[in-house]
């Protein structure tokens, strides 16, 4: 899984098909983790949300897959943005 910039070109480019995402500071760090039917739109919607946000990872699967997932990369990683939920 590749990490890309977190920049709106870069969004551009992801298929909005079923998936999780990672979004990651400059270190790598996540800084949230989240599921979505349509990735590109979700990314949008978090351009400029994040303070740190450098680079994002997405993996592509069905959604209920994404579901469980999601899930366990919030209980390994416990991004800051993602507390109420570890």
């Amino acid at each position: 899984m590749n990490r890309r910039r977190f920049c709106r070109s870069e969004v551009e480019k992801v298929p909005n098909v079923p998936g999780v995402y990672e979004i990651l500071d400059s270190e790598l760090n996540p800084l949230y983790v989240g599921k979505s039917n349509h990735l590109r739109d979700r990314l949008h919607d978090h351009l400029g949300e994040f303070r740190g946000a450098r680079y994002f990872r997405v993996r592509f699967m069905p959604p209920k897959a994404a579901e469980k997932v999601e899930n366990r990369l919030i209980k390994e990683k416990k991004p800051r943005y993602n507390e109420r939920m570890w």
